[in-house]
């Protein structure tokens, strides 16, 4: 095959895609009822703290539910706010930690260890804490 010939075959290809996708049952992405509903006011945050950006959920064995939240905001940047949060099963929350040593966490991961990996976004670097919320 030609090479002009291959070119305009692969600009037509994506029109062919979106066309196969939008003739599956249901119509457009998106256009079938959302099986997930929102519950307000599950996580009780701590005195006087509000949600930022929350960027990461992780839980742990002991289905502790592990936040990375930006500090009320979308950046850490000169807050005095922790952007870790725990919480257990209930909402309930019980510590926070990570106030100065992270400014944009973007994942957040539980090892079988307990360890936790937060990614901070800002400076691209990875920070494992131990399951006591100490630099390990």
């Amino acid at each position: 095959m030609a090479k002009g010939k291959r070119r305009g075959l692969l600009a037509v290809a994506p029109m062919f895609v979106l066309a196969a996708a939008l003739a599956q049952p249901g119509g457009a992405p998106n256009s079938q009822p959302n099986p997930y509903h929102t519950v307000e006011s599950i996580f009780k945050m701590p005195a006087g703290r509000t949600w930022g950006s929350t960027s990461a959920v992780a839980v742990d064995r002991e289905d502790h539910i592990w936040v990375g939240e930006r500090c009320g905001a979308n950046s850490c940047a000169g807050s005095p706010l922790d952007p870790v949060l725990e919480f257990d099963a209930t909402g309930k929350f019980l510590k926070s930690f990570g106030a100065g040593t992270l400014l944009f966490p973007h994942d957040l991961v539980v090892d079988r260890d307990g360890n936790l990996w937060v990614v901070d976004g800002h400076g691209h670097q990875v920070v494992k804490f131990s399951p006591t919320a100490r630099f390990s």
